[in-house]
């Protein structure tokens, strides 16, 4: 079987990074406004292995409602337009519509992940009515058995995968996001296959040592495995699209949201990344806008933006696209935030582009986003 990318979503895709590219072009990048995920809760009704978050229950000191609105209001005031929503499992916090409600309120569109458990048909439908941009729903594995296992719930897998279905019949934009790993690179091709069968793009990414993952470290995979996987990936997103990725890629100087983002953790904690949890400072004790200048401010994220990555990264021809590969994987093996990505297996006198950072770590940000933006403007 051949796979790729729907033609009408490669269509969308392109056409989305395009208009990306030209308002770029257009613009000062200088993250003047930061790009924000926020977990509402560490509660989570799985035990996944590679969870970053090491869910499951919620901590003592998670905020409150009022935090949370008044946080949306700070949010706002910066001039923020979209969150990503997550977790633990967002929609598992009692208070999830009223979160929800008040982003709508402030004329914040919602990025929704989660793992689909709960979104039944009446969840989706009640989902529907407010301002979602699109939802990310985690699938590891191309047959039941194998998801399951990941997520140690047997079930899961049939839940996620009707999650997709339901979200697709209610006209929610829907993204699958697959964590790479030991047990599942296998099944790579049939994940694929399962977001073609339902008509949504496939978005797959690394297996980080951090949380969970720290305590199963045998199931990231060596740099060989992954440049076998982006051979597939690579086959199914095809020439046109990964043509277009690359030319925003090199235009934003790589897809790492590291001195750009803001990770807001359900007490307050505000890190870098949510795979890297360096506490830039805390919500309750500091200004929303303190903290984003503290981190536009800072020395290392400064160099982060910059580029200045030691060891084959720093002399590689393609940092300029890859951006020299993931700094959470790199801090989280090396110690040091600024070294070499030691998950690429490029080596910088090689004619090929190192497609492991931009197909396999293409920001789900700008993959999901251009997707979206799109869609909106032609329905």
């Amino acid at each position: 079987m051949v796979i790729g990318v729907d033609k009408a979503l490669e269509d969308i895709l392109i056409a989305g990074l395009r208009d990306k590219i030209s308002k770029l072009q257009s613009i000062s990048h200088n993250h003047t406004t930061p790009v924000v995920s926020l977990k509402i809760t560490n509660e989570c009704n799985l035990k996944c292995l590679h969870c970053s978050s090491d869910s499951g229950l919620p901590l003592r000191n998670e905020l409150t409602l009022t935090e949370i609105r008044n946080l949306i209001d700070d949010l706002a005031r910066i001039g923020v337009k979209r969150v990503t929503l997550s977790g633990g499992e967002p929609t598992i916090r009692k208070d999830f519509w009223d979160v929800l409600r008040y982003l709508d309120d402030a004329d914040i569109q919602v990025s929704l992940f989660t793992n689909g458990f709960f979104l039944d048909r009446n969840f989706v439908g009640r989902l529907s009515e407010f301002s979602v941009s699109g939802v990310r729903i985690s699938i590891d594995g191309g047959v039941p058995s194998t998801h399951d296992k990941i997520r140690v719930f047997e079930g899961s897998f049939s839940r996620a995968v009707n999650a997709v279905r339901l979200c697709r019949e209610a006209g929610l934009m829907v993204i699958i996001v697959s964590v790479i790993m030991k047990n599942n690179f296998s099944e790579i091709r049939k994940i694929i296959q399962l977001a073609e069968k339902n008509r949504v793009p496939a978005y797959f990414r690394r297996f980080h040592p951090v949380g969970r993952g720290l305590r199963n470290m045998h199931l990231m995979p060596i740099p060989e495995a992954l440049k076998a996987a982006t051979s597939i990936i690579g086959s199914y997103y095809g020439e046109d699209l990964i043509r277009e990725m690359i030319n925003y890629l090199e235009l934003v100087g790589g897809w790492c949201y590291i001195g750009s983002r803001m990770s807001i953790e359900p007490d307050g904690n505000v890190v870098l990344c949510p795979s890297l949890p360096h506490v830039m400072g805390n919500i309750r004790e500091t200004s929303v806008n303190e903290v984003w200048n503290r981190i536009r401010n800072s020395k290392v994220c400064n160099m982060i933006r910059e580029r200045k990555i030691t060891g084959k990264c720093g002399n590689c021809p393609y940092i300029k696209i890859c951006g020299g590969g993931c700094r959470a994987d790199a801090y989280g093996l090396t110690g040091d935030i600024l070294s070499e990505d030691p998950l690429c297996w490029n080596q910088p006198s090689e004619s090929s582009l190192p497609i492991l950072n931009a197909l396999i770590m293409a920001s789900a940000a700008f993959y999901e986003s251009s997707y979206i933006d799109l869609y909106e403007r032609e329905s």
